[in-house]
This record gives C-alpha cells, sequence and structure tokens, in this order.
C-alpha cells in the first residue's frame, strides 16, 4: 500500500512539474460550405490544459454565424403551384465544446486541433419562397402567380452539435503572449433546419487571436 502511494505521489508531482496551461481569443470570418453562403464572423474563448508534453485537453465557447441561400429551383420558367424556389436562413449558434489540442515540433509552434460539442440557438430568422397562385375565385379558378414567401423560422434547430478540425500556427512575441493563426473545418452531423427540404452545411473558418501560455511549473519535494 505504500509502494502505491508513494508512485501516485511521485507521478503526481512529475505532472505538477511539466504541467502548462495556455488560454487565448480569437475573432474571424467564415462561410458555408453548402448552398449560397455569405461570409460572416466567428469568434472563440478557450483554455486547455497540458496532459502530456504535446497534448491539451480543455473546452472553449464559439460563437459562430451562418448565412445560407438553398436554392432549389433555378429555371423558373415552368413552374407549378407549391413549388418551393429557395430557402434563406440567418441563424446564430454559441458552442460550448470540449477540445482537444497537439502540439508538434519541439517548440511546438504548429497545433492541430478536434472539438466536439453542442451549441445553443441565439437568434436569426428563415424564409421559404413558395410558388403560389395570387388569388382564386368561388370556383376555384385561378388568376396570378406570384412567389409568396412564408416565415419558417419554426425549423432551425434549438440546439445542434458541432464537429471541428483546425490547425494553428503559433507566433511568440513578448513574454508568454503569442500570436496565433487559425483555420478550422466544422461538420454538423445533424441538420440546420428541419422540414422539407432538411438543411444541413460545413463550415470554414479563418481567425486571428492572441494566447498565453503558461512557463513550465517546477515543483519542490
Amino acid at each position: 500500500m505504500k509502494r502505491i502511494i508513494l508512485v501516485v505521489a511521485f507521478s503526481f508531482f512529475a505532472l505538477g512539474a511539466i504541467a502548462q496551461g495556455m488560454f487565448g481569443a480569437q475573432a474571424g470570418l467564415g462561410y458555408g460550405t453548402s448552398y449560397k453562403s455569405k461570409i460572416t464572423p466567428a469568434l472563440e474563448g478557450y483554455y486547455l490544459q497540458q496532459i502530456f508534453p504535446r497534448i491539451y485537453i480543455g473546452g472553449s465557447l464559439f460563437l459562430q454565424r451562418y448565412s445560407l441561400k438553398n436554392t432549389l429551383i433555378s429555371d423558373t420558367n415552368n413552374l407549378a403551384y407549391g413549388d418551393i424556389i429557395s430557402i434563406s436562413q440567418r441563424s446564430t449558434y454559441l458552442y460550448l465544446c470540449p477540445k482537444i489540442d497537439f502540439g508538434f515540433g519541439y517548440h511546438k509552434y504548429i497545433h492541430a486541433s478536434l472539438a466536439f460539442g453542442p451549441g445553443l440557438y441565439l437568434g436569426g430568422n428563415q424564409s421559404t419562397y413558395e410558388f403560389q397562385p395570387y388569388w382564386t375565385n368561388t370556383t376555384g379558378t385561378s388568376f396570378g402567380k406570384d412567389t409568396i414567401t412564408t416565415n419558417t423560422s419554426y425549423n432551425i434547430p434549438k440546439v445542434i452539435f458541432r464537429g471541428a478540425l483546425g490547425i494553428s500556427e503559433r507566433i511568440p512575441t513578448h513574454r508568454y503572449w503569442n500570436i496565433m493563426l487559425s483555420q478550422e473545418f466544422t461538420y454538423l452531423p445533424g441538420y440546420i433546419s428541419h422540414g422539407d427540404p432538411k438543411m444541413t452545411t460545413g463550415y470554414f473558418c479563418f481567425q486571428v487571436g492572441i494566447m498565453h501560455k503558461y512557463p513550465m511549473k517546477f515543483v519542490e519535494y
């Protein structure tokens, strides 16, 4: 029993001697990979704790906005009543994601990260554009025709999940502060819009930020 306690104690002290942590914030721009997407802002704050010399674990808060237009019918010359022409959506999600980070090289100037977690819907809107008769008479004969805009924001899910793969480059500056250049691809395993048709998308993001890395700790015993 004493040997087990000593092994655990020495392991704890050894981990404490090399343990490092880092926190940072970054901002940038991104765009969806599906449909017609507009460039939107993205913000992230994170904290990571070293568990092995090149491996860090922690979590991040990621604010991500989407602006998409799904055009279902581009040729509007032969439309039938009830045809959905397009769906437009603007939505914002706040993701809370556990994150694991891998440092490469002796100075760990290159990092790769994996993250997965839920996102809460903060707001937005969705519109569906449908071809319908302008009006009908008592016999059911249709007069005129036009595109009807319907608010279908109820199809935007309140919670979605996000998986992300990222690469970042660390540029050391004064003391323990660093400039970070990050590129990340997000995959949504679920739908960003329910209803018919369902919508889903990936997301590319490019960010610039700052990161503070704690110095190596030495424990006396």
